[in-house]
């Protein structure tokens, strides 16, 4: 399964290690999913990372021991389609990784990408209800070795 999260996913796994965000980067690591990205993803994380609320916050190399993750343990995509807008277009990227990797989920805290629902054949749903998601599917695993 492959999935993508948000830049504010990504920081939130960072900044409290007890929520669902920080769960499903642990997903990740245990390689229960591949996590998809891109430059545009990489290049988000850093510059949001280095804004005064979450330089106060996070030591700098926790980020960037994380784009470096992204880099090499991710399913990386070099070439994004054009033509995807997202209803900040600053997020557009976002769907065009989406249909560009066929990801099954997108997963964001973002209103406005959420209330999109999904994007072609991509789900775009909260890092809860990805949490949820991974635990049924660990679950039938789990059900199916018995």
């Amino acid at each position: 399964m492959q999935v993508i999260l948000d830049t504010n996913v990504l920081l939130s796994a960072i900044l409290s290690p007890l929520g669902a965000p920080a769960k499903l980067l642990d997903a990740w690591e245990r390689k229960k999913f591949t996590l998809v990205a891109c430059e545009p993803l990489i290049t988000e994380l850093s510059d949001v990372a280095g804004r005064p609320f979450f330089r106060e916050r996070l030591r700098a190399s926790a980020a960037e021991l994380l784009a470096a993750g992204l880099r090499d343990f991710s399913f990386y995509c070099r070439d994004l389609p054009s033509g995807p807008i997202a209803p900040d277009p600053k997020d557009s990227y976002l769907l065009a990784l989406a249909e560009a990797s066929e990801a099954a989920f997108l997963v964001t805290g973002d209103k406005l990408l959420l209330s999109l629902k999904k994007h072609k054949a991509t789900r775009i749903i909260t890092p809860a209800r990805t949490s949820e998601i991974l635990n049924e599917v660990q679950s039938k695993e789990q059900r199916n070795d018995n």
